[in-house]
Formats: structure tokens, sequence, C-alpha cells
């Protein structure tokens, strides 16, 4: 299995399953809570390590007993880790209507900027780079050296700012979400401003676009919405290190975001093999 260097986000989320979407008053019940991984650079390398593959994540936590949680959770999917060490861990209210869209409410904490030392002994094992818009520093550094390589560098792109394209440039591949192709003209709009990169632009519930095709997201009922995006993202690299070609990866980690969708959990690639296999999702 192809090695991924997941580089980005990593926080706690507090995720709550409220009765009513919007609230009807200052107090809405929540039927269900739970405490689970966050963060686009964590939740993808989750995604690779469940599908079998080997994720490194770098990223950032605080030193403190939430920074330990996001740790543990990492071990249970096998994930390596190389973190830089701050004053204090993010984490994020997610908000689960009953049908299971999301909103979340992230808190920062309090992190450092700079990379940890040895960081670049893990990029010589990657067959493919992804990083989030979350630690720009540390996804400069790491596309500039993975770029020199040779090696392919995916960006979940979700923002439209001179910082977030400049990243994007430093990259091979570019997978944006639908408010950022909305904002520059849709995925011809976002072919002029990045040529020469293979692009595509996740939909929700409706599925994958690319240059020349789309396709539609699987039919299921959403259980929990939260996490979507990033199981795709954690997907498509998967498929690229194991030598998937774009667009075979891009139908991929569209059935298995569907799969999570319905479930709230990472599917193994054993799963997806069978829902391939005309089994119901």
């Amino acid at each position: 299995m192809g090695h991924v260097l997941v580089v980005g986000w990593a926080c706690l989320d507090y995720r709550f399953h409220i009765e009513s979407w919007p609230p009807a008053s200052g107090r809405t019940r929540a039927l269900a809570y739970r405490e689970a991984l966050g963060g686009p650079a964590a939740v993808a390398a989750a995604a690779v390590a469940a599908l079998g593959g080997k994720a490194v994540l770098l990223s950032r936590r605080g030193d403190d007993p939430l920074g330990d949680k996001i740790d543990r959770m990492l071990d249970r999917f096998g994930v390596e880790r190389v973190w830089s060490l701050g004053e204090e861990s993010p984490v994020s209210a997610v908000l689960i209507t009953p049908q299971g869209e999301r909103f979340i409410f992230p808190y920062a904490g309090r992190l450092p900027k700079a990379l940890p030392d040895g960081w670049r002994d893990f990029l010589g094992r990657a067959k493919v780079v992804l990083a989030d818009l979350r630690w720009p520093e540390a996804a400069r550094s790491v596309l500039q050296l993975a770029r020199d390589q040779g090696i392919p560098r995916v960006l979940d792109l979700d923002r439209t700012d001179d910082q977030s394209l400049e990243l994007a440039r430093l990259c091979s591949h570019v997978i944006a979400s639908e408010d950022v192709a909305t904002a520059v003209g849709g995925i011809e709009g976002l072919a002029k401003l990045l040529p020469d990169r293979f692009l595509a632009v996740t939909l929700g519930p409706k599925g994958v676009a690319w240059m020349g095709g789309h396709l539609e997201a699987l039919p299921v009922f959403p259980k929990d919405t939260t996490g979507a995006g990033d199981v795709f993202h954690g997907a498509f690299v998967w498929a690229l290190a194991n030598g998937v070609k774009e667009e075979d990866g891009l139908r991929f980690a569209n059935r298995v975001a569907g799969l999570f969708v319905a479930t709230g959990e990472i599917p193994s690639l054993g799963r997806v093999e069978e829902s391939t296999q005309g089994r119901s999702p």
C-alpha cells in the first residue's frame, strides 16, 4: 500500500444530534452526543488508514488532555503522527440536524506555526501528499519540497483568498468545495485560475464533478455528513498512492464518502468492495 503524508488540521469534535432545526426556542434537546475525531487532515488520514493504507499525519495539537485524546483516536485508526505541540488543542462544537446536515463551530486553540523537527524524514516515504488550508506555513514548506521531488500533491481547497490560491498553484491536483467553485465561476473558472492541474469539485449530495465528467452521490439517507468531504479526500489520495487513475479515484472516493454518510463510520476496503457488488450501502 502506498504511503500518504497528510498535512493540516486535527481537532476534537463534540457532536450533538439535535431534535429539530432551526431551534424553536433558546433550548433545543440533543438526542445523542459523542466525541469524534475532527479536522480535514486528521479525518482524511484516518480514511487512508481505514482503507488499509499507510498514513502519516503532520499536524498540531495542544500539550494537554484534549490533545492526548486526539492522539488516542488517531492511534485506533493506525495513523502515524508527527506533532507540533502548542498550549491548547482545537475543538469544534458540531450540531447535526435530523436530516444529517451539520453546523460547525470551531475553536482554533493556541498552536505554533513552526513545523516540528524531523518532518522531512517522512516525506521520503510518501507516494502522495495531501494538504488542507488550516496550517499554511506547513503546507507551503511540504508542498514546495514535494514538488521539487516530483511527488503528487493534492490540495483540499475551500477558500479563494490569495494565500490559498498560492498553495493551490504548488499542487498537481486540486479538489475544491462547491462554494469555491461557485465563487470562481464553476469548474471552468477554476481551470482558468489553476491551469495544467487535475481539478475536481465536491458537490455534497450532488456528487462530484471534474472537467468533462460528473458522478452523482450514492443514494443514501444521511446519518451524519460531518467529515464526508474529508473522507472523500482521504479515499482519493489512497487511490492515487496505489496507482489508480484520477477519474477512477474520484469514483472510488465518491463511493467511500457515500458509505460514510450512510453509517457515520469510515468503511474498510472490504466494505467498499462489497458495495460495488450490488449490495445496499
